[in-house]
């Protein structure tokens, strides 16, 4: 088991936009890249934000001399970790020092690459299923049985916690009425809560899943947090947010996307849309707020579940399969392929005989049988059987 590092690690992102005194030191804007900076500042911190520009938030400050990882670089600006902050510094105003000496991830690169679990990952697994409301003051009830639900998932569980188990944890009726609906219950359980399935609560031996809320202002909203958040939680993260008109609002964040200029594009599940997932923007608390920037300065608090996510070596590699664990036994010759569409390259060839170990087993559009092989090779299940 290892941590979820298709996300990356936590220590990695976080963008810090600092500005100092005018008199800084200043680097040649053609030698910015990833690696080791020193702040190199006269005499004053160097003040690190929430974007890569003075017009974002300031996050922190971190003094003249510290060495820093900067993993990701925009406009000038290198996005940092520094222990609790989460934030980007103006490189202008920094040394370069060279590459770290150990790491456990390549330097992050400006991609429109994906990160989170897809929805996808999660039905093939164990046929996660999302949950809605369907009167008002639901929300933190189902934004939450979502993230728990998600989070058995991950973990190849069988998904046990229910939306009545989180009603009840939050002290609300888990028993819906006659017509299916629930009592309102806008309240939202402490800054740690316990979650566990009410078949086992009184369990010696019952795994139970803490939740943890965060409302440091420079963390609920500063956006760069969040997206560090989920690179170790793929699981997603509740945002709790208000609107006018004393409106409060959750929502699941369940990944996101680093565009090519740096920026982020988050998608996540509302529960008042009932959709499925759906790109911030589009989900229901945004007709009640103007703009994504408003949207985060109105987030109150923040939660998710206590401990990285971990699961075993390529377990989400192929969610358009089924996992099928097994040795197989060739009965005629034929190929391994890298995949089952016409661009598809024979790779090795297998005589009658052969044995071949396989995790996954997959059914192409046009019906056809195939199994996937531990070195992600796809062979035709006509031409192998069960050892």
């Amino acid at each position: 088991m290892r941590c979820f590092k298709v996300f990356r690690v936590f220590a990695i992102a976080v963008l810090i936009l600092a500005f100092s005194l005018p008199g800084g030191i200043k680097v040649s804007a053609a030698e910015y890249s990833t690696g080791i900076y020193k702040i190199n500042t006269k005499s004053d911190p160097l003040n690190v934000r929430a974007g890569f520009s003075t017009d974002h938030i300031k996050v922190g400050s971190i003094a003249k001399g510290t060495e820093v990882n900067v993993t990701l670089v925009a406009d000038g600006w290198g996005k940092i970790v520094y222990g609790d902050i989460h934030g980007w510094i103006s490189l202008e105003y920094c040394k370069y020092v060279g590459q770290p000496e150990e790491s456990e991830v390549n330097p992050t690169k400006l991609s429109d690459e994906v990160y989170g679990i897809s929805p996808k990952n999660l039905e093939w697994v164990t046929g996660w299923k999302q949950e809605y409301s369907r009167s008002s003051g639901l929300c933190t009830s189902c934004a939450t049985a979502s993230l728990l639900r998600r989070r058995q998932a991950a973990e190849g569980k069988e998904v046990t916690i229910t939306f009545g188990d989180v009603r009840a944890a939050l002290g609300g009726n888990p028993i819906p009425d006659s017509k299916g609906y629930y009592e309102s219950c806008n309240s939202y359980f402490t800054d740690t809560t316990p979650f566990y399935h009410l078949e086992n609560k009184n369990d010696e031996n019952r795994e139970t899943y803490y939740l943890h809320r965060d409302y440091e202002a420079t963390h609920i909203n500063n956006r760069e947090y969040l997206a560090d958040l989920l690179d170790v939680h793929p699981e997603g993260v509740v945002v709790y947010t208000t609107y006018p008109n004393n409106g409060k609002h959750g929502i699941l964040i369940s990944d996101y996307k680093r565009k090519s200029n740096g920026t982020l594009q988050f998608y996540a599940y509302d529960p008042a849309n009932g959709t499925g997932r759906c790109r911030l923007e589009d989900t229901w608390i945004m007709t009640k707020i103007g703009s994504v920037n408003q949207y985060f300065k109105n987030v109150t608090c923040i939660w998710y579940v206590i401990g990285d996510l971990t699961v075993d070596d390529g377990f989400f590699d192929h969610p358009e399969a089924q996992a099928h664990d097994a040795t197989l036994t060739v009965s005629k010759k034929t190929y391994t392929y890298t995949s089952t569409g016409k661009k598809a390259k024979k790779v090795e060839k297998l005589s009658k005989g052969d044995e071949i170990d396989v995790s996954y087993t997959y059914e192409d559009s046009k019906g056809n049988k195939w199994y996937i092989t531990e070195d992600d090779l796809y062979v035709k299940a006509e031409y192998v059987k069960e050892k």
